[in-house]
């Protein structure tokens, strides 16, 4: 180890530069930065809309798994937060954050010991699409001497996890209803295929069919004896569909406080094709001229994640330059003919393409307020399993 190397702080290498006037031009690149206004609005504009439907909001910590945000959504009125992980789970209830719904399944007896101790710190409810599954996790919170809420997942098309027939909800519900130290909390129902399909009106009729789907199975349950509490489940991009369906109680909309570019590609709402502005961006520098055309910049492969869609630039140097994440370290801006080169150190925001896998990649969101880097959050849920 060498004594003389400076001593990295823990919010990075921008640190030093909170609250100073003018600091976002003087930000190290790359880096993952947040338009604060931007964010509120966008909290807002959910908060609000939800509140005048009469349905609760839980947004999902997934999207950003930094608890400083998630303060801030519960600030707004939403009921909780959900964690994709075990691991997001424990990071925000390590930083205070009291009421979360754990929206994945797990099977690992290790991760069942996590969710009943983090169970004995914080409100926690789980899902569950297996009964053997279900006989577990109660065995390990009999042992706790901890009552648990536990929603039986509902499998609405992805064919990923939950149960597909109201037969097998029945089935799970049972089980969850007969441990003393279970508690049925109602249904997660989440049709993740739909989110980012294109045109409106084959989305709505997409979700409108889910929702026949989810109203036959609380019939069922309801047929059975079984009390459903709780319909949790959506999306951004059916969240101004989603009050109408006649079947959520709770909403777990994520990206919308970020947008992206995949959302902001389509219409969210009828009225308002475009409700929520995109604020989170990645901060790049110019740092190589030499080829004609085009240059390259410090934010490539590990910068940006996405599924084949491109980050968008937010003032690019000339009319139709496209970003173009090369390699590992190294992006390319592709000039238009005739368009001049930015100078080297000149700085570009890029929207991100999926707001959720391009936050993982970093361990800081860099809030900016005007030009003045105003707060560096933590991202405690990184790479939390």
């Amino acid at each position: 180890m060498n004594d003389t190397a400076p001593a990295r702080h823990a919010l990075g290498t921008n640190a030093t530069l909170i609250g100073k006037s003018g600091s976002r031009s003087q930000l190290a690149t790359p880096c993952l930065v947040l338009d604060r206004a931007k964010l509120d609005a966008n909290i807002a504009i959910a908060a609000a809309f939800t509140a005048k439907h009469g349905v609760a909001l839980r947004p999902h910590g997934k999207s950003h798994k930094c608890a400083s945000i998630a303060a801030l959504q519960i600030a707004a009125g939403s009921r909780g937060i959900c964690a994709a992980t075990v691991g997001e789970a424990e990071a925000f209830a390590a930083a205070g954050i009291g009421d979360i719904l754990i929206t994945s399944n797990f099977t690992q007896p290790g991760k069942i010991a996590r969710v009943i101790a983090l169970a004995q710190c914080c409100k926690l409810s789980i899902v569950a699409d297996d009964p053997g599954v279900v006989d577990q996790i109660a065995a390990a919170a009999q042992v706790a001497n901890i009552r648990l809420d536990v929603l039986v997942d509902v499998d609405l098309g992805r064919q990923r996890n939950g149960v597909t027939s109201p037969a097998q909800a029945i089935a799970v519900a049972a089980r969850i209803e007969v441990h003393p130290n279970l508690r049925l909390g109602g249904l997660q129902t989440y049709a993740s295929h739909i989110s980012h399909v294109h045109d409106y009106a084959e989305r709505l009729s997409a979700n409108r069919k889910s929702a026949t789907e989810i109203i036959a199975i609380k019939s069922a349950l309801e047929a059975a004896g079984h009390e459903i509490e709780t319909i949790t489940g959506g999306s951004t991009g059916t969240l101004f569909m989603d009050p109408s369906m006649g079947c959520y109680t709770e909403l777990q909309a994520g990206s919308y406080i970020f947008s992206d570019v995949e959302y902001d590609a389509i219409a969210l709402d009828s009225t308002t094709p475009h409700p929520f502005t995109p604020a989170l961006h990645v901060r790049v520098s110019v740092i190589g001229r030499n080829v004609p055309g085009r240059v390259t910049c410090d934010g490539g492969n590990k910068q940006f994640s996405a599924k084949g869609t491109l980050p968008s630039l937010v003032n690019p140097p000339a009319p139709g330059a496209i970003y173009l994440p090369d390699s590992d370290e190294h992006g390319i801006i592709e000039l238009p003919a005739g368009a001049s080169q930015p100078a080297l150190g000149a700085a570009f925001e890029l929207i991100v393409p999926h707001c959720d896998p391009t936050v993982n990649l970093y361990s800081h969101i860099h809030v900016l307020t005007g030009d003045t880097l105003s707060a560096i959050w933590p991202i405690e849920g990184r790479g939390a399993f």
